[in-house]
């Protein structure tokens, strides 16, 4: 991993960051089957490959991430030099005490180096200090090399919602304890 510095988002680091490209390329997805009978109904993920790689839209608007900056609990963003390279933004429940990391984006130059692993614990640690009891990530079926992080980062599968995303995608939880 790069020696990368994280600190909290500046105005004048906007500009620089709308300009990431904030989609990704992927080979498997993450394909849900539902089961049902007159008593039961079940629903089960797996992971199936693509007959090719294919680019995935980011589900949000770029300028609206950065413009609801007042609705979050935290804004990081990574550094390399004094490159902007990765950001990530939490939310926060307050009433029940778990936070949401609903946007991470990494630079694409730099992805798959552990920018992103790095945003992630930063988060986890600044979650830890706030007393929340649970850190949730929300992504995207196809956001495959998501799911892989969060697998190895000790996230675990919790839960999934239809037409989740503004581009009516489905999103798909993981989450972890943070204490």
């Amino acid at each position: 991993m790069p020696e990368i510095e994280i600190r909290t988002i500046q105005p004048e680091n906007f500009e620089k960051l709308s300009t990431f490209e904030h989609g990704y390329y992927t080979e498997y997805v993450w394909q849900m089957a539902l089961e049902t009978d007159q008593e039961t109904s079940k629903v089960e993920f797996r992971r199936v490959r693509l007959p090719r790689r294919v680019f995935v839209a980011y589900p949000r608007e770029r300028q609206k991430i950065i413009t609801d900056i007042n609705l979050t609990e935290a804004f990081l963003v990574a550094f390399y030099g004094e490159q902007p390279v990765g950001y990530v933004k939490m939310q926060a429940e307050a009433d029940t005490k778990s936070a949401k990391i609903s946007d991470l984006v990494i630079s694409a130059a730099q992805r798959r180096q552990g920018i992103g692993s790095g945003l992630i614990l930063a988060i986890f640690d600044l979650a830890s200090h706030r007393q929340f009891h649970t850190l949730f990530l929300e992504m995207q079926s196809k956001n495959d090399p998501a799911i892989q992080m969060a697998q190895k980062l000790g996230f675990n599968f919790c839960g999934y919602r239809d037409h989740y995303f503004p581009n009516g995608e489905l999103g798909i939880f993981f989450s972890r304890f943070v204490r």
